[in-house]
This record gives structure tokens, C-alpha cells and sequence, in this order.
């Protein structure tokens, strides 16, 4: 008998299991109410999942490259100030010195995708004295906080109760 239930079970889990195989979503038809709601209200649909996964526009990017129009305008006003050749110059040398800061920061990272860990470069001897000088004087005003803490305890306040005293009084 106990055969024949857990057998019973198993077919039934095996039944479920290939059931869930080919289940699928049908998404249900939106009521005309809600329909008209949005097109009266110019409600836009969100981003779906398919929108999501396409390829962004250079629009969206943040760090896009800028249209001529959103370019800064070039005013010379006097004798030192910069043509908008020797701008547009200085944009390109701007750019390419990016790009290269761009490429060792490229090289730093292994091609495989592993960690790297690197010893940390050392401090120079003038930044080591300027931490020195701050550590010190951080103990000596940690000295002087412990001894002022210390001298106040040693002062007796005789407003405080103190209990020991009637008793050593009894002793003698």
C-alpha cells in the first residue's frame, strides 16, 4: 500500500514538472477605460525589456561627442587671447592627452580579468615628516589630557556623599 502512494506521488510531481516546461504569459487585454485614461491623460508607456536590451543612442550618452552648435563661441577681445584655431587646438591636445591617460589606465588592467594587487608606492620624505610632526603632537595632547584627568581626580569634592569615611572614623 505504501508502495503504490509514493508511486502515485511521483507521478504526479513528474506530471508538474513537465508542465511548467510550457508555461507561458499572455498578457491580458487592457480594459477600455484605462485605455482611453492614457490617450485623454497623453500617458506614455515605461521602457520594456526588449527597449531596454537595444543599443542606446549617442544622444543619451553622457560623454558624447558635442554638436557644433553646443560648441563654446570663440570671442577675442584682446591682443593674448585665444584665436578659435589655437581653441580648437587645444581641444584636440586635451583629447589626445585624455585618450593616453585612457590607454595606461587600459594597460594597468590584466587581459584576463584578474586582480592585480601592487605594492603601494612610497611617500616622500617630506610628506613622512609632516605626519610625523602631527602624530607627536597628538601624544603630547593626549599626555596632557591624560594628566589633567588624572590631577582631577586626586582633587576630593566634599559635596559628594562619601560612605568609607564614617566607617574608617569607627575604626580608630
Amino acid at each position: 500500500m505504501l508502495s503504490v502512494h509514493v508511486s502515485r506521488r511521483l507521478d504526479l510531481i513528474s506530471l508538474t514538472m513537465a508542465g511548467k516546461r510550457q508555461l507561458n504569459y499572455i498578457k491580458p487585454a487592457e480594459p477600455s477605460f484605462l485605455a482611453k485614461f492614457k490617450k485623454d491623460s497623453g500617458y506614455k508607456e515605461g521602457p520594456t525589456v526588449d527597449t531596454k536590451k537595444g543599443a542606446l543612442s549617442l544622444d543619451d550618452l553622457p560623454d558624447r561627442p558635442d554638436e557644433e552648435d553646443e560648441k563654446p563661441v570663440v570671442v577675442v577681445l584682446g591682443k593674448g587671447d585665444l584665436t578659435q584655431e589655437e581653441a580648437e587646438e587645444e581641444g584636440i591636445q586635451i583629447n589626445e592627452s585624455q585618450k593616453e591617460k585612457e590607454e595606461e589606465e587600459d594597460d594597468d588592467e590584466p587581459s584576463d580579468g584578474r586582480i592585480r594587487f601592487r605594492k603601494p608606492t612610497k611617500r616622500s620624505q617630506v610628506d613622512t615628516s609632516d605626519l610625523k610632526a602631527s602624530s607627536s603632537k597628538k601624544k603630547k595632547d593626549d599626555k596632557k589630557k591624560k594628566d589633567k584627568s588624572r590631577s582631577g581626580k586626586k582633587v576630593k569634592n566634599s559635596s559628594l556623599l562619601s560612605f568609607g569615611e564614617d566607617e574608617e572614623e569607627e575604626d580608630t
